[in-house]
């Protein structure tokens, strides 16, 4: 109802002079539009039933029904209805039941068309806010019912990452209308492939109506076999949360949904399956399997789901030394490419082998610490306005949810083969190859007393010369280079928990005493300090 509209009116009188009067008033010019007159209270009464006004005026006393009776009975069945009574001095008393029962207000007779006229439009009024606050409630219980959706994906995803009691979630569930029952609860966690590599970019649009056919396929195929909850979590992730009542199989419904989006869509998902919990407030370890599980694909092309139970757990993880690295950022800073290829490939082929042992976040740390190390260098040997292209490519791929493990391999080969093409083409000085390739020479001999006339000679240049090119080309003597990397050896060593002495043999100190100055004097601390600080269980030795 628009709080614009006319006010409707209805007048009853017994008096047909009155009821022409009221009736010849100027009702329009004021919004107010006369619906129908009656000579008596049950006529009256009938038609206000039919016509339902929202204003009558009325005389107290009339035949066959009276004014006071026919309030009664309508203010039961309408009480948005206002009521004006007319009334003589000798029916006060009647009056004042008449506004302890409801009516808006009484005129007394005799009376001018202004005294009506005054007490309509107060009547007016108020139908005119009482209209405006219903408009209110109405549009707010609109905006509610169209929010609930919206209100229940903030409701779960609150449920998933904190424990909540059913106690203190109860209230808010009901109020929800959430069609799931209280107990027995699975949490998956939906991913989008990425979008194949070769294939044309999806425009926006085309993205959106993807998204949503997919949320479509997974409410439909979850319906068949429990109760859900389905909403977009993130971009391109959707969580997931059902009633496990043991007649259907998670890791079956989650299969499913892959085999009908991949029917149904142009793209396929891959599905982490969390374990059973019991309550509510388990939800969130239901919700934190299925990142794990999820984050096994990785090791998978996608469309797979994976359960929770079936992925490998250990309670530490193996160490892998990414002993190439330093191979990998020579070979970029000579722009070898041919070399580059090679090492990346050693890589691949070693981090392979113990795929089935590996958490997928830890390698995942591996690689981006690989692409942050060559994009460092990088920037180092090629001019920015030729870099930056390549780099922003990368990192845009790499925010890509949904990447297997080949292709962050194939990405980092492409990052790291482009970027030592344009290093190469903006060629290292014949002097600073020879000091890279001095270098190179030297952290293979970390463990040996070597002299700079023994690096010169691999480089077939003088003590003298060679000595003042590489403090050129680094900014540190060859002596202040070698300590540099000796230390760096020993700081890892030592957090390994190798002995001292050992320490100091492996990266060529004879003396424990003299390496223990020399490793003060840079980091601060005696090796044994140094140490403790990672191991305080340990006693130093």
């Amino acid at each position: 109802m628009n709080h614009t509209e006319a006010i409707s009116l209805c007048i009853i009188d017994d008096i047909k002079s009155v009821v022409d009067g009221l009736t010849a008033m100027d009702w329009e010019e004021q919004g107010i539009t006369v619906a129908g007159v009656s000579s008596n209270g049950e006529e009256g009464l009938q038609l206000i039933s039919r016509l339902r006004p929202d204003l009558v005026i009325t005389d107290i006393r009339m035949p066959i029904m009276d004014g006071l009776s026919m309030l009664r009975m309508v203010l039961e069945e309408n009480r948005n209805c206002k009521f004006i009574l007319i009334s003589g001095y000798a029916d006060f008393d009647y009056a004042q039941q008449a506004v302890q029962l409801g009516a808006f207000d009484f005129v007394v007779k005799p009376f001018s068309e202004e005294d009506i006229m005054s007490a309509a439009l107060r009547a007016k009024a108020e139908i005119t806010e009482e209209r405006m606050q219903l408009l209110s409630v109405r549009e707010m219980e609109n905006k509610l019912r169209e929010s609930m959706p919206v209100l229940r994906q903030e409701y779960f995803a609150l449920l998933v990452n904190h424990r909540i009691s059913w106690e203190d979630a109860s209230e808010r569930w009901d109020f929800l209308n959430i069609k799931l029952e209280p107990r027995g609860f699975v949490v998956m966690l939906i991913e989008m492939d990425n979008v194949r590599e070769g294939t044309a970019e999806p425009s926006i649009r085309e993205l959106e109506l993807i998204r949503f056919s997919l949320l479509n396929i997974m409410q439909e195929t979850l319906a068949e076999h429990a109760r859900s909850v389905v909403f977009r979590y993130r971009l391109n992730q959707y969580l997931a949360v059902l009633n496990d009542t043991g007649v259907s199989s998670p890791i079956e419904m989650a299969e499913q949904i892959c085999r009908n989006i991949e029917r149904y869509t142009k793209v396929t998902i891959s599905v982490g399956v969390g374990g059973r919990v019991s309550e509510i407030s388990e939800l969130p370890d239901s919700y934190r399997q299925a990142q794990q599980a999820l984050s096994h694909h990785l090791f998978t092309e996608g469309n797979t789901a994976i359960m929770y139970d079936d992925i490998h757990q250990s309670g530490s993880q193996e160490p892998l030394a990414l002993e190439y690295k330093d191979e990998l950022l020579l070979a970029l800073r000579s722009g070898n490419v041919e070399k580059t290829v090679a090492i990346l490939s050693t890589i691949a082929v070693s981090l392979q082998k113990l795929v089935s042992r590996q958490n997928p976040n830890y390698l995942l740390s591996l690689y981006d610490e690989l692409a942050a190390s060559a994009i460092r260098t990088f920037y180092e040997m090629v001019p920015y306005s030729d870099i930056q292209p390549l780099i922003q490519s990368f990192k845009a791929v790499q925010g890509t949810v949904g990447l297997s493990l080949a292709s962050l391999q194939r990405q980092l080969l492409t990052l790291c083969t482009e970027g030592a093409t344009l290093v190469h083409k903006n060629s290292l000085s014949s002097g600073q190859k020879v000091v890279y390739k001095a270098i190179d020479y030297m952290k293979s001999r970390l463990s040996e007393d070597i002299a700079v006339g023994e690096c010169a000679a691999h480089v077939h240049l003088s003590a003298s010369y060679f000595a003042s090119l590489f403090k050129q080309v680094t900014g540190m003597t060859v002596t202040q280079y070698m300590t540099s990397e000796r230390i760096q050896k020993a700081k890892v060593l030592l957090v390994e928990g190798a002995q001292v002495q050992e320490v100091a043999l492996a990266v060529g100190y004879e003396e424990r005493r003299y390496f223990s100055d020399v490793f003060k004097k840079i980091t601060g601390q005696t090796p044994s300090e140094f140490r403790a600080g990672y191991h305080t269980d340990r006693p130093e030795t």
